[in-house]
């Protein structure tokens, strides 16, 4: 079974390294990819790689949330990931015409009251179903 890990995306190129045999070697990546599978070029293992393009780190996070829009609405979104200057969501695709870039949101988490601190975020960008928040400070 492959291994999945997170790599850091460099002007369009990652550093991998073989969690097996310790190989390095530098790929391409097109800007459209999140999520690729690299072959170790010595010991044909398979690592599936997570791309992070971000400056800060990231961390995974997965479950269930509630994003209030400014005018009342609530709709329920999946966590993807959550850093110190913001979070990325999926959403349903018949939610997406609720939700416009620049519009100010909260964020709650039933699971976790603390995970979002105020929870008052900006809508960065939206592609298809996946949406990037930006935190109000």
């Amino acid at each position: 079974m492959a291994k999945t890990r997170t790599f850091r995306l460099e002007r369009g190129k990652i550093h991998f390294k073989c969690s097996i045999c310790q190989a390095k070697r530098m790929v391409s990546v097109p800007m459209t990819v999140r999520r690729r599978s690299i072959l170790c070029h010595k010991c044909k293992e398979i690592t599936n790689c997570n791309l992070n393009r971000r400056l800060m780190p990231r961390e995974q996070q997965l479950g269930k949330a509630e994003l209030t829009t400014t005018n009342g609405r609530e709709l329920d979104v999946n966590l993807c990931d959550k850093s110190r200057d913001g979070i990325g969501i999926q959403i349903s695709v018949r939610d997406t015409t609720k939700i416009s870039v620049g519009q100010q949101v909260q964020m709650r988490c039933s699971w976790n009251p603390r995970l979002f601190g105020l929870g008052r975020y900006i809508i960065q960008s939206i592609r298809t179903q996946r949406i990037g928040l930006k935190a109000v400070h």
